[in-house]
């Protein structure tokens, strides 16, 4: 019974590969597209991947970089408010209470780890958004002939003036 269910699949897949054949001169090459909706989804599944696919190399650095650093600062931010976080109940465990100083610095390693946290969610975000809209206007051509120019133009103080060839 095995047998004959791998016999009868390997009919059906000999079939769909002699019925999906093509000749030589049936095939057209069809024009690439360049796809803004891949290259979201490569940068929202790994920063940069976007970037990569739009051939734009030199903004990697500088993601991994933002990223990089902000995650760093984040961590060591949310580390030192544990710290401090400890240093009070060790305080509050022992009968005393934590100095003004002590409370504002507190606030400060909690505000810098929400800063940096938000930062590090932005960056990831705009790479993502960078990414899509390159991928908008990967094949856009700049014409060296598009041109922008401000005369002085009869007693006028200026005159916006748009070549287009």
């Amino acid at each position: 019974m095995r047998f004959k269910g791998i016999i009868i699949l390997a009919i059906l897949l000999c079939h769909s590969v002699d019925t999906q054949a093509q000749s030589a001169d049936s095939i057209q090459t069809q024009p690439k597209v360049h796809s803004p909706h891949l290259a979201s989804v490569l940068s929202a599944v790994l920063p940069g991947a976007g970037q990569v696919y739009n051939q734009k190399y030199w903004k990697l650095p500088i993601i991994y970089g933002g990223l990089a650093f902000t995650g760093y600062q984040f961590v060591q931010n949310r580390q030192l408010l544990l710290d401090r976080n400890q240093q009070f109940r060790d305080l509050y465990a022992a009968g005393s209470q934590p100095t003004p100083q002590q409370m504002d610095e507190r606030d400060q390693y909690r505000e810098l780890r929400d800063g940096y946290g938000i930062a590090f969610v932005a960056i990831y975000a705009l790479q993502i958004i960078d990414a899509t809209v390159d991928a908008h206007f990967f094949k856009f051509d700049v014409n060296q002939k598009l041109s922008l120019q401000l005369l002085p133009n009869n007693g006028n103080l200026a005159q916006i003036q748009f070549q287009i060839q």
